[in-house]
């Protein structure tokens, strides 16, 4: 396989080489690292329905309330907080670390979760077929040899009704780790053969005492006393491939899939970089990108952002579901036309203790609390006050102006998962 200098594929020499070197990886790495906590809805039904909400299902009727989940690459804990997630589902998580799979079932056990099975199994040969309602797989198939061959596997295990939830390296969130992984190898003398712990090694002293004034001095700042799997995952893994939204729609259309949505995730959220739809100051230029069709539109985003712009975590479904795809100006008229409720749950919060155990917290957190939004806040409360009452109308009362980014932009920070804070009705 050639190599190049935008992505780190030089160890990635076959399938079956690059599934021991990731299983070997994270067998030495445990990825990721012990949370500080888990947490849970007291309302079983509460993330499904927000769930559909973020794909726009507003009748909730999308993803199953007993939806079938396999969490593909689960690492040490994915496939935790989507059983804690989701306890109405079945999971099956798969891993290559049988490592990761062992701390994965030891916390489930402690957890007295029920609704996950693990399996060590690689997603190269995964043999499902039309299987499941909703599959995970973020941070993995950009770490195999052809992502084009685990991706198809998962194309084929999802129901033709099904949704992907798939997130890949964005190239321009990339350079910087890029160019260290590639010289720390010529440091370690590790260019043919990875040795990680001699990586790690020279990673560690270049973080430690690598002063030069640059902008990777900058990014490497917060490597500095980071959990070690953190650096590893970050900066050591063996075989990475990177994504612009171009490269990536062309990867997932050899696979039988096609883009819907964008998903806000936990990354996102806390970095402020999850808006797809730019604001320019220009008229014309407003009304020429927002013409544009969706993926025209976030490719525009990702071209100008650069570093700045959004995860590539995209919501995917096959292109023979049967299902047309709609549009984010479609979703933002239908979420206009929708009567809500205010949300209201709350979670149930198990926290790591010193002895590395998880203990249930005998108070519960009220979920989704306030919103940071003064804007959204408004709008919460008129709903809550006038209920059954058309989104439109509510805008127009609040003087709300009714243009399509101001409008994408609250329906993703009102009734997505990240932002779960209006309710539809019918």
């Amino acid at each position: 396989m050639p190599n190049n200098d935008e992505d780190n594929i030089g160890f990635a020499r076959s399938i079956e080489s690059t599934d021991s070197l990731n299983a070997n990886f994270y067998g030495r790495f445990q990825f990721p690292w012990a949370p500080s906590a888990f947490d849970a809805a007291t309302d079983p039904e509460f993330e499904t329905v927000m769930l559909n909400q973020s794909l726009g299902s507003w009748d909730h009727s999308l993803v199953p309330a007993n939806p079938r989940i396999w969490v593909a690459g689960c690492g040490t804990n994915q496939a935790i907080f989507t059983a804690l997630r989701f306890p109405n589902a079945n999971i099956l998580g798969t891993d290559l670390s049988s490592t990761s799979l062992e701390t994965s079932a030891a916390n489930a056990r402690q957890l007295g979760i029920s609704n996950v099975e693990f399996r060590r199994e690689s997603i190269n040969h995964f043999e499902s077929e039309n299987e499941f309602d909703y599959v995970i797989c973020t941070g993995v198939i950009h770490h195999n040899a052809d992502p084009e061959v685990p991706l198809a596997r998962l194309s084929r295990a999802l129901k033709p009704s099904g949704i992907l939830e798939l997130m890949v390296y964005n190239r321009y969130h990339r350079i910087e780790t890029t160019g260290f992984q590639k010289a720390v190898r010529i440091l370690a003398g590790t260019t043919a053969e990875a040795n990680f712990e001699g990586e790690l090694q020279v990673a560690q002293e270049i973080i430690g005492g690598f002063n030069l004034p640059s902008r990777m001095v900058q990014f490497l700042e917060s490597y500095k006393d980071c959990p070690e799997a953190k650096l590893a995952d970050s900066l050591l893994q063996p075989v990475e491939y990177s994504f612009t939204v171009p490269s990536l729609e062309e990867l997932i259309e050899s696979c039988n899939l096609e883009l819907l949505l964008p998903c806000l995730n936990q990354f996102g959220v806390a970095n402020r970089t999850y808006q797809w739809n730019l604001e320019f100051d220009d008229d014309r230029l407003q009304k020429l990108y927002d013409a544009l069709p969706d993926s025209e539109r976030w490719t525009v985003s990702n071209y100008l952002m650069l570093e700045r712009s959004p995860m590539l975590w995209f919501y995917l479904q096959r292109t023979d579901s049967n299902r047309p795809r709609k549009s984010e100006k479609q979703l933002c008229e239908e979420f206009l036309e929708q009567k809500f409720r205010k949300s209201s749950t709350k979670k149930k919060v198990f926290i790591r203790s010193e002895d590395g155990n998880y203990v249930l917290s005998d108070r519960l957190r009220p979920y989704p609390g306030l919103h940071i939004d003064n804007l959204c806040s408004k709008i919460v409360a008129a709903i809550d006050s006038q209920p059954a009452t058309r989104l439109r109308d509510v805008l127009d009362q609040l003087e709300v102006e009714n243009r399509f980014t101001l409008i994408n932009k609250l329906r993703v920070l009102l009734t997505t998962n990240a932002f779960p804070f209006l309710v539809s009705v019918s």
